[in-house]
């Protein structure tokens, strides 16, 4: 699994990232570098990885929008959940997506962080 794998090909956030999108990659990309070759291990670190920078901004997102208490807590565990539900098999959606255009799986690089 490449650092980039949730970057889209234009190297933009994609939509309901907040414009976090560069922190979440730069944040995803020094947890990544902890995984093992194995697949479980780079599963494990990706979902604390999203867990970790996401759902924090989710929460404060909902608790900014009122919600509090139980409401709070059971909306931040819902997201989570699907969350780390949901993640991989949109992945799988979007690489067929660039595969279907002639581009490759995974997307690209950010131009600014280009070499």
């Amino acid at each position: 699994m490449e650092p980039q794998d949730r970057r889209l090909v234009d190297g933009q956030p994609p939509a309901g990232r907040t414009g976090a999108g560069r922190d979440d990659g730069i944040w995803r990309d020094w947890l990544l570098r902890r995984a093992g070759p194995d697949r479980l291990s780079q599963v494990f670190w990706d979902g604390l990885a999203l867990v970790s920078f996401q759902v924090p901004i989710y929460a404060a997102i909902i608790a900014v929008s009122g919600a509090s208490g139980r409401g709070l807590l059971m909306g931040v565990l819902g997201a989570t959940l699907m969350m780390l539900a949901l993640g991989r098999p949109y992945g799988a959606f979007l690489n067929v997506v660039r595969t279907s255009f002639g581009l490759s799986p995974g997307g690209d690089r950010p131009m600014s962080l280009q070499d």
